[in-house]
């Protein structure tokens, strides 16, 4: 499907079926019972425990939920699927360990780059008559203070050094994001956890759709989605009710319309 076809698609998705999409929105309000209980003044210790543990379960069932609606749009099936409160369960369960997984692969990787690169500065930098000078410096320490106890050219080779790490963590980032994005489209397809972790076949799928839309799809979405959130934004502000309006309906459309552009972008494959 062409990207114009998907995102007119998903942003119809959840006008198909509005009680469907209700109950999802009832689900997400349930989410964030905290918030709407704190804006009516209530708060009170045990009930916001009881609160976070039910939050915590519903959303694990709403992450499992969006790989239902994931299947569903790679099987060019249009209705909004019920929740199998079990199975959505287990499978939000699955898609946390796909997303921690493809979370702290970049995450390990860029720390040990960044020892690597930022360490012979740093340690040039951290030695112990250093550490004593900024020991003896008085009162508010300026930045001119901090910056006085190496020599200049340190500094630099540290500040772009962090540079090269910043720039180094964003390409590692996007490209693991890629492919959880990818992973999680097939733990949909195939329900399996396996499927979400064979690299080659991923990386094949990646190809097959084309990296470049991909990353279309990605700043496309990501857009979309930014103004609808700031559209629920200024929705909260309405006292009492703004923060269920916001659940019901807004954040709600943004999760069906999500979900379903992303399975209707891995059904080119």
């Amino acid at each position: 499907m062409q990207l114009g076809e998907i995102f007119t698609d998903a942003l119809k998705y959840p006008l198909s079926d509005y009680k469907n999409w209700m109950i999802v929105g009832v689900v997400a309000v349930c989410c964030g019972l905290q918030a709407v209980f704190a804006q009516l003044g209530i708060y009170n210790q045990t009930l916001y425990t009881a609160l976070s543990a039910i939050s915590l379960v519903l959303i694990i069932v709403l992450m499992g939920y969006g790989l239902s609606v994931i299947k569903e749009a790679i099987d060019f099936e249009d209705e909004i699927p019920a929740f199998d409160w079990v199975k959505n369960f287990v499978d939000g369960i699955k898609y946390i360990v796909v997303a921690f997984v493809y979370f702290i692969i970049p995450m390990i990787i860029v720390s040990i780059i960044g020892i690597l690169i930022c360490g012979v500065p740093l340690s040039q930098i951290l030695t112990e008559s250093n550490i004593q000078k900024f020991a003896a410096l008085n009162g508010t320490v300026t930045q001119a203070d901090v910056l006085s106890i190496a020599p200049q050219g340190l500094w630099n080779s540290l500040f772009a050094a962090i540079a090269v790490t910043a720039i180094i963590a964003i390409v590692f980032f996007i490209a693991f994001a890629i492919f959880e994005y990818i992973a999680v489209c097939r733990l949909a397809k195939y329900d399996s956890l396996g499927e979400a972790f064979r690299v080659r076949e991923i990386y094949s799928d990646i190809r097959e759709i084309g990296i470049l839309k991909i990353i279309a799809y990605l700043i496309i979405a990501i857009l979309i989605s930014s103004i609808a959130g700031m559209i629920c934004a200024f929705i909260t502000a309405i006292p009492y009710v703004g923060i269920i309006i916001a659940a019901l309906v807004g954040y709600s459309f943004i999760f069906l319309f999500n979900n379903r552009a992303l399975g209707l972008l891995y059904s080119d494959v």
